[in-house]
C-alpha cells in the first residue's frame, strides 16, 4: 500500500536549509529544535521521507533507561536497514557501530537519493552517562562524514540540551552542526493556511482571536473541532471538560528545560509587566540571583519562543528589555490559571463565552494584539510598501521628571525609522469593528508625535501609522491625522 504523503503548510526557509542539507555532493549534520508541539517532527518526515532512499528514524522515549532505548534503536536498525534480527545491543557505541555500516550500504544503493537519519527527542535518548554524545561524535567523525549522500538529523525539544550539547558544544561535537534550524510558531497566513488545509476555513477575526489564545502552535490550532467559533474552541480546549490544553502549561516547561522551575518563574515574572522588564528587574522579580545562571535561563527561554529582546529606540543595548512573547503561556496565564473550579467542566464553555464580551477580555486583546503586531513587522512594512527599504524598528517611551504632568509623557507601541528619512509611529488598536478616531482621540496622537519631535530632536518627517484589526471608519478627523491604515488582514500577508 502507498505510504501516505503528509502536507506540510509554510515553513519556506526552513524547508529550504533541509533541501540543502539533503544535497547528495556531501554529508551533513543537522540540529533541529523548538518548543514542545511546534512541528519539529512532522516537518523533518512531510519533507525528508519523500525524497530519500532511505530514510531511518528513531525516537527518544521519556524517562526510559539506556536499555529500553537501545531495544527501541535495534528494532529500528533490524526494520529499516538490515532486515534481519540483531543481537541484544549493550552500548551506544556498539549501536552506533551498525548504524555506520547499514547507513554506508544504504548510501552505496540510493543511485542518487539522499539517505536520512533521524533522531528525533535526542535529548531522552542522550541522557547522563549513556555514551549516546560521544558514541555520535566518534562515528560521525570516523565514519559518516565522508558518505556524501547523508542528512542526519539531530532534533530535540529541550532547548537546554540542544544548545548546550549541540549547537554551542564545546566538546566532540564543537563545529560539527553543518545546519541549525530553530523551528518556531506559525505566523499568521501560515496559521489561516493550517487551518484552512483541515477543512478549518475561518476568517481574518476568527483566526486572529485563536492566534491570540493559543499563538501559531499547530498542535494547539489542530484541536480545534470543526464547525465551532473561536470563543467555543478556547471555552472546550481550555475550560471544558477534559479540555486537551487546560493542563498544558504545566508540562511545558518540564519537556523543555533542566530545572525547569526557574525558566517558569522567569515567565511568570515577565507575564506581569507587559510592557516589558529589563534583565535585572526580571530577575528579581522571579526571585533569581543575578550571575552567569540567570543570563542562561534567559537565553534558553529565547531560544524556546517563549521572551523576546526589545531594545527602545535610540537606546543603547544596555537598555534591552524582555517580553513575554508567548501567546499561550500568556493566556494561560491571565484566565486559565485564575479561573475557579466552577469554571471548568460542564460549563467551561459557556463560562467562557460570557467572559469573552467583557472589560477584561477587550482589555488582554489589547495587549495580544500589540505583542502580536509586534511579532509581525515584516508584514507591517510590507503593507506600507516599505519592506525593501531600510529600517529600524523599536519602541519609543518618554517619562516626564517627577512633579512634571504626567500629561507631558507619551509611548509609542511601535516605531519604524526609515533610512529614507520617514518615521512612523505606530498606534496598535484590537477593536470589534471599524476603528473610530474621536476628536480627543486624535488630539492625543498629534500631542504624541508632538512631544516624540520635541524630545527626539528628530529632523525626519513623522507619521502616524494606525494598525487594527478592521481599518478605519471614516471620519472628519482620519486625513488631518492618521497618514497609513494596516488591518489584520494585511498581518495576513
Amino acid at each position: 500500500m502507498a505510504k501516505k504523503v503528509l502536507t506540510l503548510v509554510g515553513r519556506t526557509a526552513e524547508r529550504a536549509v533541509l533541501s540543502e542539507a539533503a544535497r547528495t555532493d556531501r554529508a551533513s549534520l543537522v540540529a533541529v529544535y523548538g518548543r514542545r508541539r511546534v512541528g519539529k517532527t512532522h516537518l523533518v518526515r512531510a519533507h525528508l521521507e519523500p525524497m530519500a532512499s532511505t530514510f531511518f528514524e528513531v525516537i527518544g522515549q521519556h524517562q526510559a533507561p539506556k536499555e529500553v532505548q537501545l531495544a527501541n534503536f535495534k528494532e529500528q536498525l533490524e526494520a529499516v536497514l538490515f532486515r534481519h534480527r540483531l543481537p541484544e545491543l549493550r552500548s551506544w557505541r556498539e549501536a552506533l557501530s551498525l548504524l555506520g555500516d547499514g547507513v554506508t550500504e544504504a548510501a552505496k544503493r540510493a543511485r542518487g537519493r539522499p539517505v536520512v537519519v533521524f533522531f528525533d527527542e535526542l535529548p531522552w535518548m542522550a541522557t547522563h552517562r549513556s555514551g549516546l554524545l560521544p558514541a555520535i561524535d566518534h562515528l560521525w567523525n570516523a565514519r559518516l562524514s565522508r558518505v556524501p549522500n547523508l542528512a542526519w538529523i539531530l532534533c530535540g525539544s529541550a532547548a537546554s540540551f540542544m544548545l548546550d550539547r549541540l549547537v554551542n558544544a564545546k566538546g566532540g561535537l564543537h563545529n560539527r552542526i553543518t545546519h541549525r534550524i530553530r523551528l518556531e510558531p506559525l505566523r499568521l497566513a501560515e496559521a489561516r493556511d493550517l487551518l484552512a488545509s483541515r477543512g478549518l476555513r475561518r476568517g481574518t477575526m476568527q483566526t486572529l482571536d485563536l492566534y491570540m489564545a493559543f499563538g501559531g502552535v499547530p498542535y494547539y490550532l489542530l484541536q480545534v473541532p470543526r464547525g465551532s467559533s473561536a470563543s467555543q474552541a478556547i471555552g472546550k480546549l481550555c475550560f471544558g471538560r477534559g479540555g486537551q490544553l487546560s493542563d498544558e502549561f504545566g508540562r511545558l516547561f518540564s519537556s523543555l528545560f533542566d530545572d525547569s522551575g526557574e525558566h517558569e518563574k522567569l515567565v511568570r515574572a515577565c507575564a506581569r509587566k507587559r510592557s516589558g522588564m529589563r534583565r535585572d528587574e526580571l530577575i528579581s522579580a522571579a526571585g533569581l540571583k543575578s550571575g552567569g545562571r540567570a543570563t542562561r535561563r534567559l537565553e534558553e527561554l529565547e531560544a524556546a519562543g517563549f521572551l523576546a529582546r526589545f531594545v527602545p529606540w535610540g537606546r543603547k543595548a544596555r537598555d534591552t528589555s524582555y517580553r513575554l512573547i508567548d501567546e499561550f503561556s500568556l493566556f494561560h496565564l491571565t484566565w486559565i490559571e485564575p479561573a475557579p473550579p466552577s469554571g471548568f467542566g460542564a460549563r467551561g464553555t459557556k463560562d467562557w463565552l460570557s467572559k469573552a464580551t467583557t472589560p477584561s477580555y477587550r482589555a488582554w486583546a489589547g495587549y495580544s494584539f500589540e505583542g502580536l503586531c509586534l511579532e509581525h513587522v515584516s508584514e507591517i512594512e510590507a503593507a506600507l510598501g516599505i519592506d525593501e527599504t531600510a529600517s529600524e524598528v523599536g519602541t519609543w517611551r518618554y517619562v516626564p521628571p517627577r512633579g512634571v504632568d504626567a500629561a507631558a509623557g507619551a509611548q509609542v507601541d511601535l516605531l519604524i525609522d526609515r533610512s529614507d528619512g520617514i518615521i512612523h509611529l505606530c498606534e496598535l488598536k484590537y477593536a470589534a469593528d471599524e476603528f473610530v478616531l474621536t476628536k480627543a482621540y486624535a488630539k492625543q496622537l498629534v500631542t504624541k508625535a508632538e512631544i516624540f519631535k520635541a524630545r527626539t530632536k528628530t529632523r525626519k518627517d513623522v507619521v502616524l501609522t494606525l494598525v487594527t484589526t478592521h481599518g478605519l471608519k471614516p471620519g472628519l478627523w482620519n486625513d488631518e491625522v492618521v497618514h497609513s491604515v494596516v488591518t489584520a488582514e494585511a498581518l495576513m500577508g
